[in-house]
């Protein structure tokens, strides 16, 4: 039997604010970050993976940060190199101000466990 995977899609052109919160009773692993930029943000600034804890502000990690116009990237893919389960009322908050308003599509992926 193999486990579900779920996708969290945001797109749009302003500041990305694209989270996935676990369901109570629920354990999931976080898989993947990913997200497409229509064409390279020129701002420098910060794109974001926090854990947003269910166990409270003290567990709170960030998980990636890179900034996209260093490279002029246009598209990112990110994966723990460790497995992470994440359990009921964790989130994984991906955020970017993208002050350039360039248009994107920014993808969670998690496997329930």
């Amino acid at each position: 039997m193999s486990a579900s995977v779920y996708k969290i899609n945001g797109t749009g052109a302003d500041a990305i604010a694209t989270s996935m919160t676990v369901p109570a009773g629920a354990t999931y692993r976080l898989v993947s970050v990913s997200c497409k930029f229509n064409v390279a943000p020129t701002t420098a600034e910060d794109f974001t993976v926090t854990l947003d804890a269910n166990a409270g502000a003290a567990y709170d990690v960030l998980l990636y940060t890179i900034d996209p116009s260093t490279l002029s990237l246009t598209s990112l893919f990110w994966y723990p190199e460790e497995e992470m389960d994440l359990e009921g009322g964790d989130a994984v908050d991906v955020a970017y101000p993208n002050t350039d308003k360039k248009t994107y599509g920014v993808q969670i992926t998690v496997r329930e466990v």
